[in-house]
């Protein structure tokens, strides 16, 4: 028994290792985008440890800068908690298609470990999963990628936002810049056929026209759902009969 338990103490440390070093790339991934959001937070006039706490609390990089783009634009807080909401609604489809590889997790860490399904864990775990069929309890290997994702965004976020003043102007525009390339390097590997196309075009005018005509931060919302409802009419229209 006492060899049997020490033998399950070994896997367990042994697939959260192999999550933290197979996540360290990610990490170092992370940390300029990091950096550029925290300098984004404080151009907007949050406070470090707001910062900090959107980026703990939220942990999604292309929601956050969303976010912070409408705070600049004034928009009402509802419009800001909507849009954000909807913009991580991706990440229950992450959760959903890790799910058959989380059979053997026990049931009350799945809670509080999908917030770690994030863009850059989520690849690593998948591939993780393909790699190794059969691996048992990927719940711990999550964990590990977690843990490296997670304090590698929010310690970049707090040095983002605390450098926001003192940058020289140079890497200051640097960083500004980096929220709409971002936003690119997020979306163009979506864009693979006729449907993704005319979604990002929907979204992307949707957004233009209708920042002029809408109430502060509605746009977006707007642009959003009527971006996603004819995708997924398009979609149910090539599905075959």
């Amino acid at each position: 028994m006492i060899e049997r338990g020490a033998r399950h103490a070994l896997a367990r440390r042994s697939e959260l290792t192999a999550g933290m070093r197979d996540s360290v790339g990610l990490g170092f991934a992370l940390v300029p985008i990091g950096l550029a959001f925290g300098y984004a937070a404080d151009a907007v006039g949050l406070s470090w440890w707001l910062a900090a706490l959107m980026s703990a609390t939220v942990y999604g990089g292309p929601s956050q800068f969303l976010a912070v783009d409408l705070i600049a634009a004034g928009a009402a807080v509802p419009a800001i908690v909507v849009t954000t909401f909807v913009a991580n609604l991706r990440y229950t489809l992450f959760a959903a298609s890790l799910a058959p590889h989380l059979r053997d997790a026990p049931a009350r860490r799945l809670l509080p470990l999908s917030h770690g399904v994030a863009d850059g864990s989520y690849a690593v775990v998948l591939a993780h999963a393909r790699a190794h069929p059969g691996r048992r309890r990927l719940d711990r290997y999550l964990a590990g990628s977690f843990v490296v994702s997670f304090g590698a965004w929010v310690s970049a976020t707090v040095v983002g936002a605390l450098l926001g003043d003192v940058l020289p102007d140079v890497l200051a525009y640097g960083l500004d810049f980096a929220t709409p390339a971002i936003f690119i390097a997020f979306l163009v590997p979506y864009v693979r056929d006729g449907v993704a196309v005319a979604v990002l075009l929907v979204a992307g005018l949707g957004t233009v026209i209708g920042t002029g005509q809408l109430p502060g931060g509605t746009a977006p919302v707007v642009a959003i759902l009527a971006a996603a409802l004819l995708g997924g009419a398009l979609r149910w229209r090539r599905r075959p009969r």
